[in-house]
């Protein structure tokens, strides 16, 4: 279920951090927050609820856009100058059909500040427009990263996770591993690693590091890749992955991804 949330912006010149996706997910979960209770009885009425109660983190989102020679990235920083009247961004929600009115509500007429301690900009909500996602019925996608994909993988020597990369003996494993364990989590239903496949088909060179809360104590850089994959699994697992994010930090505006409609049309085809 995917959401166009059309912003209205004042057209002054403001100032924006490029690292930017911790600001929007914050925005969102807060949006969410406010409907905490009402949002959860919605979900245990229609039968649908997480085993862990974390029902807030089955999103994930695209770049903010905006119209183009609007925007001018300031050399050497890590600020953009922004002078656009409108954007957009896509925010993806792996729920029912039937929360398609209530996410509409939730999110209309909103006010956001998408910004750090040094600066920001302002924003409302002008109109939201609900995306029809035509799913092939198959168990075989291609699918192009928008979004940086972020995977960790915890081990002994290390404190923290180390991201890995596409290129790495164990990043296939890696990455079906986090789609099982999401899977599960959700839905309550396991399938076997065997039952997946996934190889990456183009690699791309562009990489992207994100500042996560950025000057705070807890400030954490994430690295993620843009390649286009190939995945065999069954439907709802792809459902699963293209609605809420592939990998890790999903929430965080990561492993956000297009299907390659033209390879699934070629391959209907034979």
């Amino acid at each position: 279920m995917r959401f166009k949330i059309h912003f209205q912006l004042s057209g002054q010149r403001q100032w924006m951090p490029l690292n930017n996706q911790y600001p929007i997910s914050a925005w969102i979960y807060k949006i969410l927050n406010a409907a905490d209770e009402e949002f959860a009885k919605l979900l245990h009425d229609i039968g649908y609820q997480l085993e862990t109660g974390k029902t807030f983190k089955l999103f994930t989102f695209s770049r903010l856009e905006f119209p183009r020679n609007t925007i001018r990235i300031k050399p050497g920083s890590d600020r953009m100058e922004v002078w656009a009247r409108n954007a957009f961004i896509i925010v993806s929600f792996h729920l029912p059909q039937t929360a398609e009115k209530f996410i509409t509500g939730l999110f209309k007429d909103q006010h956001a500040f998408i910004g750090d301690k040094i600066s920001g900009v302002q924003m409302h909500v002008e109109s939201i427009e609900v995306i029809k996602t035509d799913f092939p019925d198959c168990e075989k996608l291609q699918f192009k990263t928008i979004t940086p994909l972020v995977l960790g993988i915890s081990k002994e020597e290390f404190k923290n996770e180390q991201y890995t990369q596409p290129l790495d003996s164990e990043y296939k494993e890696v990455f079906i591993k986090s789609l099982l364990d999401k899977h599960q989590a959700i839905l309550q239903t396991g399938f076997e690693p065997t039952s997946i496949d996934f190889k990456i088909i183009k690699l791309y060179t562009k990489t992207a590091m994100q500042t996560i809360k950025a000057f705070t104590p807890a400030e954490t850089k994430v690295k993620g890749y843009y390649f286009d994959f190939e995945l065999k699994a069954p439907k709802s697992i792809l459902e699963l992955g293209f609605n809420a994010g592939f990998g890790n930090m999903s929430s965080l505006g990561f492993g956000y991804t297009e299907i390659i409609y033209s390879e699934y049309e070629r391959a209907s085809k034979n």
